[in-house]
């Protein structure tokens, strides 16, 4: 199971086809989950009322992981004890990784200091060739 991070999906809402290939790819073979945080920056970020339809069909029709009640809570003392603040990850990437660690996913990311952190097993890896 793969977690698309907030900025590949913006990728895949952009059209850029690189990565509607393969987001659209991970769909189909329902191999994408979402997570409550990743939809709600999504959500938080549209610009217009069609472009928050469209997010919310995709919320609709994947597959979710359910975050338990305190999981913010548990996330920060795992961000704490793991030192994400001193390696300048923040506690919504800390949501992530911990859920992607709790329900054996990996994550599809272009943030460069959750890469970085985490291990090559834990990186769904989308390159884009330049």
């Amino acid at each position: 199971m793969v977690i698309i991070d907030t900025n590949i999906w913006i990728e895949f809402f952009k059209g850029n086809e690189h990565y509607t290939e393969h987001v659209s790819m991970l769909i189909e073979n329902r191999l994408a989950v979402a997570i409550e945080p990743i939809f709600a920056e999504l959500i938080y970020g549209v610009r217009s009322p069609k472009d928050k339809t469209i997010v919310l069909n995709y919320w609709n029709i994947l597959r979710k992981i359910e975050l338990p009640n305190n999981y913010l809570i548990d996330a920060a003392h795992y961000s704490n004890d793991n030192k994400f603040y001193e390696n300048g990850i923040g506690l919504m990437d800390a949501i992530i990784i911990k859920a992607a660690k709790d329900n054996n996913c990996v994550i599809c990311t272009l943030d460069k200091k959750m890469l970085k952190f985490l291990d090559d097993k834990s990186i769904y890896n989308i390159t884009e060739e330049r």
